[in-house]
């Protein structure tokens, strides 16, 4: 298994395909339809989420974030690290391309349920 210590384990890394996200200064609510889950981001978290939506890897994200805080180098990477290993926990991350199963989600089926009942009135 790759580790997050691996700076080039994080870029095959992908947001699952059920989370939204809404943004603002204050930082980003994720929401995972599949889990009926939210999850809150400080500025920084939100920081990190944007660099892996662009494929940075973990050195680029270090050096972002030491751009921005005068924080060693060492305790920034292993910070991201445990919030990068964090969001895959919380499956909010995926490798890209990984067949990793999920369970439907109390969301997902009340939404089908709704659109399938929806379309059925219509």
């Amino acid at each position: 298994m790759t580790t997050m210590d691996d700076s080039t384990g994080i870029t095959d890394l992908t947001v699952a395909p059920d989370v939204r996200e809404v943004t603002s200064e204050d930082g980003a609510v994720l929401l995972d339809i599949e889990q009926g889950i939210c999850f809150s981001l400080n500025p920084v978290g939100l920081k990190i989420w944007d660099l892996l939506k662009k494929k940075s890897s973990l050195d680029q994200i270090v050096a972002a974030l030491a751009a921005d805080f005068p924080v060693p180098r060492d305790r920034l990477r292993s910070d991201a690290c445990e919030f990068i290993e964090s969001l895959r926990t919380k499956r909010l991350l995926r490798r890209a391309g990984g067949s990793e199963s999920r369970k439907p989600g109390l969301l997902r089926s009340l939404f089908r349920r709704f659109h399938s009942a929806r379309t059925l009135r219509a």
